[in-house]
This record gives structure tokens, C-alpha cells and sequence, in this order.
């Protein structure tokens, strides 16, 4: 059985938390959460489910949201003896995960991405949760397929570099974090926010490395349609949660961008 670190960064996303971590808590072994001591929702959530968490500032040193620092300090506090997976706080994995990578045979000298399905909206979570019970994409012991109401989520092609996993779904083995002793592969902390060093983090690994994990669609969490990079400076994308009687309410655990 492949043994499984889970760590997500959560800094004013402790709404899309409390409704992925009950759904993807059981498909791990242990799971890390980093965030900011502001956010007090995400840590509730963490409490709740007795999972392991860590506060730090460091989310706004040397950027307005730079994710690769608290990813990095995850990485330094996990074993990191097997396979570890970088998940983002709005993704849900499929309810049979566990034998979908047991039976993908991975090769710890690689870097797996997966495909994933866009759901946008509160009410249809809640829809899709009361007819299937849980996200799953693998049925019949052979059928594979993306949820036909969901828009699929594009890949990462660079007409340079070829296809590279990004951040909201990185399985990589510990082993290839390291050399001797000292760890050769981490994120890149100098661009400043979480959009570019994910792609950098994947691009240490060759080409040959980097692969998609076919057995896994994973399903995206997202409260409204949004533009690309909407929260890579910090989240400004409405609350994920029943539409309010009055007027749309924001993060109240988001911090403005400064």
C-alpha cells in the first residue's frame, strides 16, 4: 500500500476547507495544513478534524502572497519518507483515490499531475453530494470519465517544456527531495505570489519525470466564475457557502491585498 503526506496551504480559504478535508482526510495518511494566525476559520476547521496545522506570517514575506515559502516550511515539517501530495484547499479527491494510485504503479523518480472537473457553486456541491454522495470518477471496474455538467480544467503545456503537473495536484516521493542529505528540490520562493512557482517546482523534474496520472480527476471547488490568477495575490473570490439573504458576502477571514 503507497503511504501518502498530504500538505495544503489555507490562508481565507477555511470555507472551501471544511468541505474538502472531511472528504479527503480518510484518503491519506497524515495531512498538514499551513495558514495565517488571522485565519481563524481555517483553523477551526483544522481543530474539528483533529489535523495537524501551522501558523506563520511568512505568507507576505518578499510578496503579496508567496504560497512557496509555506509550502516549504510544510515540506520541512513531514516525514517526507514516502509519496507526498500538494493539494489546494478547494480540491476534492475521488472516493476510491487510494486504489486509483495503487494500481497507477508510480515511479518515485517522477512528478504525477491529474485532470480535474470545475464545479462552481455552492448549491450544486450540495446537489452533487445528495446523488452520488461523494466525487468519483471510475465505475463498472473500467468506465473513466468527466462528469459530462462539469467543465474539465486545462492542462499545462509549455510549447517549450511540455506538460507540467501544477500546484493545485503534485504527487512527488520524498526521495527525490533529496541527494546525499541535502534537499536539492524546493519551491521557489522569489516570485512573490502563487502563480508561477508551482510550474518552477515541477520543472526540476525532466520531462521525461513529469507525467500524468490518468487513474485521478480530481474535482475543483469554486465559489463563482472567476478570471485566471483571481486569488494568486491572496483570495478576493466570494465566500464558498449558502447564498446570503441580503447581498454576497466576502471571505470575512480574507485580508485585503496590500
Amino acid at each position: 500500500m503507497t503511504r501518502i503526506e498530504a500538505i495544503t496551504v489555507s490562508c481565507g480559504y477555511g470555507d472551501f476547507l471544511a468541505q474538502t478535508l472531511p472528504e479527503n482526510l480518510s484518503l491519506v495518511d497524515d495531512l498538514v495544513v499551513i495558514t495565517a494566525p488571522w485565519d481563524t476559520e481555517t483553523i477551526s476547521v483544522c481543530r474539528k478534524h483533529s489535523v495537524r496545522y501551522l501558523e506563520t506570517q511568512e505568507y507576505k514575506r518578499g510578496g503579496a502572497f508567496n504560497k512557496a515559502r509555506l509550502i516549504n516550511r510544510v515540506l520541512d515539517q513531514i516525514s517526507a519518507h514516502d509519496w507526498i501530495l500538494h493539494l489546494d484547499a478547494d480540491i476534492v479527491l475521488p472516493r476510491k483515490f487510494r486504489r486509483l494510485v495503487d494500481w497507477a504503479h508510480l515511479d518515485e523518480r517522477c512528478i504525477y499531475g491529474a485532470d480535474r472537473c470545475n464545479l462552481t457553486g455552492w448549491d450544486r456541491w450540495q446537489a452533487l453530494k445528495r446523488y452520488a454522495g461523494a466525487w468519483d470518477n471510475h465505475a463498472h471496474q473500467c468506465g473513466h470519465w468527466f462528469h459530462p455538467e462539469l467543465q474539465a480544467g486545462s492542462r499545462w503545456i509549455s510549447a517549450i517544456h511540455g506538460f507540467v503537473p501544477i500546484g493545485f495536484f503534485q504527487l512527488f516521493h520524498g526521495d527525490a527531495l533529496t541527494q546525499g542529505g541535502y534537499r536539492v528540490r524546493s519551491y521557489p520562493i522569489h516570485h512573490g505570489d502563487a502563480a508561477r512557482s508551482d510550474v518552477q517546482f515541477a520543472l526540476q523534474w525532466d520531462r521525461r519525470n513529469r507525467h500524468l496520472l490518468p487513474e485521478v480527476i480530481v474535482l475543483h471547488l469554486e465559489s463563482e466564475p472567476a478570471k485566471l490568477g483571481a486569488n494568486w495575490r491572496g483570495r478576493t473570490t466570494a465566500r464558498f457557502g449558502p447564498a446570503p439573504a441580503s447581498t454576497t458576502s466576502r471571505l470575512a477571514t480574507t485580508r485585503p491585498v496590500s
